[in-house]
């Protein structure tokens, strides 16, 4: 996997373009020398894992609510196949970090730490009472504003879909010209005002790719020194996948750490969590 180029240099190339990551099954069996530990790169495939099966859990949760309880909650869930762009830029947030989703995308709170039976308590809840607002120049972006005024070195991290087009250009334009230490993360075509902003673009199935422009991303709003665009675009080149997870899974066994037991021991343990969290927070009325 190619050397992602040092964010100043693209901060300088932003307006000349956006800058690709190659996608994972484009490395080599073994790399030389990684800045992801071995450790690490297990966490973003279970992540990964854990998030695919509780989408698939809260898909059927949420059919099953609707039908028993009037339709209140007829607003389509978020779109599958985003586990590698979550994964890799959530994984590694603070408690204290902002973070804007659109409503019912319960998977963002779930890498970042929230627990299983809070998220799922989401789907019972109105949509209003569901939905973390997405940024304003006086929602998300004051937020952070106050938290960079504090130097405690706090971010916040801007979902793709958390607020309509005209909000989220007010939203950048506002990390602009304020140099607030805001993450904007889009995984479809969004119009980008011209903005002092680095634009990273990397591939959405490709969770190496996307942590470690993450990783320097963070570092460099964390420093003080402005907000990131990330675009997590689908990989068009020879050799692309359009399974995060299976993407993953080559990866790692070319790097010898890929195990189909250990595969099926993290998916079965999981599902016992997510059996307990549904029973304790879905419990529905008898009718």
């Amino acid at each position: 996997m190619p050397q992602q180029m040092p964010l100043k240099d693209k901060q300088n190339r932003a307006a000349a373009g956006s800058v690709s990551s190659a996608p994972a099954e484009s490395a080599p069996a073994h790399d030389g020398f990684s800045l992801i530990s071995n450790q690490k790169l297990l966490e973003l495939y279970a992540t990964m894992l854990k998030c695919r099966l509780l989408d698939e859990r809260i898909r059927v949760e949420h059919a099953r609510l609707a039908k028993s309880e009037d339709g209140i909650r007829h607003i389509p869930l978020p779109a599958k196949g985003r586990e590698a762009a979550l994964v890799g830029v959530l994984i590694d947030m603070m408690a204290d970090d902002t973070l804007s989703a659109p409503a019912l995308d319960l998977l963002p709170q779930f890498v970042k730490g929230t627990p299983l039976v809070n998220l799922l308590r989401l789907l019972r809840q109105p949509i209003a009472s569901s939905f973390q607002a997405g940024p304003s120049k006086s929602g998300a972006a004051s937020a952070v504003a106050a938290n960079r005024a504090k130097a405690n070195k706090r971010i916040g991290v801007v979902l793709s879909g958390a607020a309509e087009q005209a909000s989220w250009t007010d939203a950048l334009r506002a990390a602009s010209l304020h140099h607030l230490p805001n993450i904007f993360v889009s995984w479809k075509p969004r119009k980008i005002p011209a903005l002092n902003i680095p634009v990273m673009t990397v591939d959405a199935c490709d969770v190496v790719a996307v942590y470690r422009v993450a990783s320097e991303s963070i570092a460099h709003a964390r420093q003080g020194f402005g907000p990131t665009l990330i675009e997590c675009r689908q990989w068009d080149g020879p050799g692309a996948t359009r399974s995060p997870i299976l993407n993953m899974e080559k990866y790692l066994d070319r790097k010898g750490l890929f195990n189909k037991a250990t595969k099926a021991e993290i998916a079965t343990g999981f599902g016992v969590e997510l059996d307990a969290a549904v029973a304790e927070a879905l419990i529905l009325p008898r009718i």
